[in-house]
């Protein structure tokens, strides 16, 4: 017999409002802004923007309480129930996009698995448009009142998933792991193919939220001048939303210019929704460890995915989609792919990983609590980690595979 319901990890504010209020957040999409229904208690993660930047100063608001746990379905009952025909809501634990679209096929193999389940999803945030994605969903991006979590037959906190504590520095496959745990099988993929022909559209987006996984200018450039030369229709997309994305540009020397028309280089998408779109019409992605490698996942879009200090392997799982290029560098302190998703600091406040600083992980215990923006910028133009510079010294290797695919199709 599973055990009975216990608190979620996460702490939510109870609060409560006179006033009829709206929200949503600028990088999702209009259509999924959610407005209060007059209930008489909202809840909302205690860390999300909405508390800290909103709720405190809006007029007619009370904060009842920040310390709210949802009654939740334990971790070891996951797989013992029959959810057929029940409503689900589920805590989502972050909304980084690549665990985001894990999740989200994890949803499309759980409707398939239990006939007539209802899905709701807590603290989407900016991945909300991912899960709107999946069929027939309930989209609750940053709060959800009580009259709604009434519907719910059951909660649950997929932050208590193994490994979700240490995501942040050690990747892992959410759509497996999930799917092991609630014990179904995952959903049949799409064998897709590069279409043959000329003027193909080509999406390369080479930016990370992390040094680590950025892709170097020089190999962007290369490739893009040499799929300028295939007669392809190339879309180079950066992110406005990371700080370092001018001088990014920058070291690309100016390649939008140098191109017959057929190169346009976008700063990056007004939401993660025109992103989503824009990778489901592609033909082929070239793109960096980042949250479109996970996103061709749910069109099954080929391409090639380059890969520095995570694991291809662990991330891509079963998706077959994109093939994998993995950094080879090789070092005294590390080797990639050495799992670590962002930069790490020492006790003296260094910002670095293993290779760059020529330290043990040992001696670098700590995320970086603030950002040093002139260091950032610099490790993604000028001094790039060095699994991120091994792959400068791949360039003629890597042209070749993605020409081999363009070419066999």
């Amino acid at each position: 017999m599973p055990r009975a319901p216990h608190p979620s990890r996460k702490t939510f504010t109870r609060f409560a409002s006179r006033q009829p209020f709206q929200f949503g957040l600028p990088n999702v999409s209009a259509a999924l802004m959610q407005v209060s229904d007059n209930s008489p208690i909202y809840f909302t993660r205690a860390t999300s923007l909405l508390r800290r930047q909103v709720l405190a100063g809006a007029p007619g608001v009370k904060i009842k309480s920040d310390s709210y746990r949802f009654q939740v379905l334990p971790r070891d009952g996951w797989g013992e129930h029959n959810f057929s025909n029940k409503s689900v809501l589920f805590l989502i634990p972050d909304d980084a996009l690549g665990d985001c679209v894990g999740m989200a096929l994890f949803f499309r193999a759980l409707k398939q698995r239990f006939a007539d389940i209802r899905i709701g999803v807590l603290n989407s945030g900016s991945a909300s448009d991912i899960f709107a994605l999946v069929p027939d969903i309930e989209i609750f991006q940053l709060f959800i009142s009580s009259a709604q979590l009434k519907r719910f037959d059951h909660v649950i906190d997929l932050s208590e998933m193994e490994g979700w504590r240490d995501i942040a520095t050690m990747p892992v496959n959410p759509e497996e792991a999930l799917c092991e745990a609630f014990g179904i099988p995952p959903v049949p993929l799409e064998d897709r193919k590069v279409p043959a022909g000329t003027r193909r559209k080509v999406g390369i987006v080479p930016m990370a939220s992390s040094p680590l996984r950025t892709l170097p200018p020089k190999l962007v450039s290369e490739i893009t001048a040499m799929l300028a030369k295939q007669d392809c229709d190339i879309t180079l997309v950066l992110n406005a939303y990371q700080g370092v994305m001018k001088a990014y540009k920058a070291a690309l020397n100016d390649l939008g210019t140098k191109s017959d028309g057929n190169i346009r280089i976008i700063d990056g998408f007004k939401t993660i929704g025109d992103l989503v779109n824009f990778v489901g019409q592609q033909d082929y992605l070239v793109v960096a460890d980042s949250g479109p490698a996970h996103i061709s996942k749910l069109f099954q879009i080929p391409g090639l995915g380059i890969y520095s200090s995570a694991d291809a392997k662990t991330l891509q799982g079963r998706h077959k989609n994109l093939r994998i290029w993995q950094s080879d560098f090789v070092g005294p302190h590390c080797a990639a792919p050495c799992g670590l998703a962002k930069l790490r600091a020492t006790t003296d406040g260094k910002i670095g990983c293993m290779g760059s600083l020529s330290l043990p992980i040992t001696a670098l215990p700590d995320i970086p609590e603030k950002g040093d923006t002139a260091l950032a910028q610099a490790l993604v133009t000028s001094t790039p980690v060095p699994c991120v510079a091994r792959l400068n010294e791949n360039i003629p290797a890597i042209l070749e595979e993605i020409a081999k695919d363009l070419l066999s199709s």
